[in-house]
């Protein structure tokens, strides 16, 4: 009897849970709420250059450079250690030869899935979900909401502030996978700070202060 309790809660907690609801919109602001979320993203192709500090789990710290360049083939990262020695080059390509590719990683980037953690990270915080939003709304708390959720792919939410785009959310099913903060005033889609915070048993943060872009 207790178990069929126990999983009777667990299924009635699983229907119950959804995505932050989205409330209306007036239709008069919804093309520009669609044009301003746009600018969260850089316009392709770009290549940027940012510090990053991560916190890790158990206390753990470390800072290195990113170099980050997207465009028509796809998304190439690659993290430097302060002194410029080259830690991780991986390419996640687009088009026709799509797939990820790792060009070097060292211990500790050598993970089974750090690479594909990493560019995700990346691809969430710079690169525009593809086509318009699939929907334009309120959150209960007031910030006007777009968010993009593809049929069988992770959602996004953009969340507009008074000037702009301030919050990138990512969710996978239901959970929430990703918080992208976006610090500061924006020129062609970079931020002067983006700080990425991945919750869960693994939890870290990323702060990427940019340094220059082209």
């Amino acid at each position: 009897m207790r178990l069929l309790v126990v999983l009777s809660t667990l299924l009635l907690t699983a229907s119950c849970a959804h995505l932050p609801r989205l409330g209306p919109l007036d239709a008069s602001h919804m093309q520009a709420a669609a044009e301003r979320c746009k600018q969260a993203f850089p316009a392709q192709p770009w290549r940027a250059t940012h510090t990053i500090f991560a916190t890790l789990p158990f206390g753990q710290n470390i800072e290195f450079i990113g170099v980050t360049v997207a465009g028509p083939d796809g998304l190439h990262s690659i993290l430097l250690s302060p002194e410029g020695i080259s830690l991780f080059d991986g390419v996640q390509k687009s088009g026709p030869a799509a797939g990820l590719v790792v060009h070097r990683a060292v211990p500790p980037f050598d993970g089974p899935d750090f690479a594909a953690s990493l560019m995700a990270d990346v691809g969430n915080t710079f690169l525009s979900p593809a086509g318009p939003p699939t929907a334009i709304g309120t959150y209960r708390t007031g910030e006007t909401v777009c968010r993009w959720s593809p049929p069988g792919g992770e959602t996004t939410d953009v969340e507009l502030g008074n000037e702009g785009p301030r919050v990138i959310q990512t969710f996978r099913a239901v959970h929430a996978t990703r918080q992208i903060l976006l610090v500061g005033a924006a020129t062609n889609g970079f931020y002067p700070l983006v700080v990425l915070r991945v919750p869960g048993a693994g939890s870290y943060e990323l702060e990427m202060r940019l340094v220059d872009r082209e």
